[in-house]
């Protein structure tokens, strides 16, 4: 694993156990540590992606929070998860607004820390393997015919799920309603494109908080959101 660590003493961290990046080198990872400011990022960034940012805010949350904000700029990295390491002191500071994908309290236990960050990389990541499909926490299985939203079944005639699944297969890629109708419902199906909307409207109450997954694009049709590119 490929780890990014901001950090107040990039110099120095590496040889702190109790850091962040300490405990992550010790378990193996790959380690690059730069300052809150983000201006030393390595030049093969784009190449050797980081498989997470981890800010090392501490007690200094503000701090963090404005780290956050600067790496969210950083075209390479808009998609990477990012994880918050914060003082429990702080805690009641932290709110959905920090920017971070998820958080874990200071000190730092370095297997749960690798841990966290394996599950954030599973819950943030897309695959295709198998007969499943992965987008976020969406999980759909296309031999048992079955879809879960965070672990959670999502009961849908069949219809529903073949429309979620067209989607879900095309991450990203704008599909208009008709060519939804056609590949979807078939050739000879006699409905209007309304029936399109009316399933989406279905699917994104099932989805619940995931609802943002299917994005309208006005006068076109619909697309699936791959993760990081969703708001908040």
């Amino acid at each position: 694993m490929r780890a990014l660590v901001v950090t107040s003493n990039p110099a120095t961290t590496m040889s702190d156990p109790d850091s962040p990046a300490g405990a992550l080198s010790d378990l193996g990872c790959d380690v690059v540590a730069v300052g809150y400011d983000v201006d030393s990022l390595p030049e093969d960034i784009e190449l050797k992606r980081p498989s997470v940012v981890v800010v090392d805010a501490g007690a200094h949350l503000e701090v963090g929070r404005a780290a956050i904000r600067r790496m969210r700029e950083v075209g390479s990295l808009v998609d990477v998860p990012v994880l918050l390491c914060v003082e429990v002191s702080r805690l009641a500071g932290l709110d959905p607004e920090v920017g971070s994908d998820d958080f874990v309290l200071m000190p730092i236990v370095g297997p749960e820390l690798y841990a966290r960050i394996r599950q954030l990389d599973w819950r943030m990541s897309s695959f295709r393997a198998a007969g499943r499909i992965k987008i976020g926490d969406l999980v759909i299985d296309s031999v048992g015919v079955e879809a879960t939203y965070s672990g959670r079944v999502l009961k849908m005639p069949r219809q529903e799920f073949q429309l979620l699944k067209f989607l879900a297969e095309r991450p990203g890629k704008v599909l208009g309603r008709e060519q939804l109708l056609i590949r979807v419902w078939g050739y000879r199906y006699a409905g209007g494109t309304r029936t399109v909307d009316i399933h989406v409207r279905r699917l994104r109450a099932k989805l619940g908080l995931g609802a943002a997954m299917i994005e309208t694009v006005r006068h076109v049709g619909y697309k699936m959101r791959a993760p990081g590119t969703l708001d908040g």
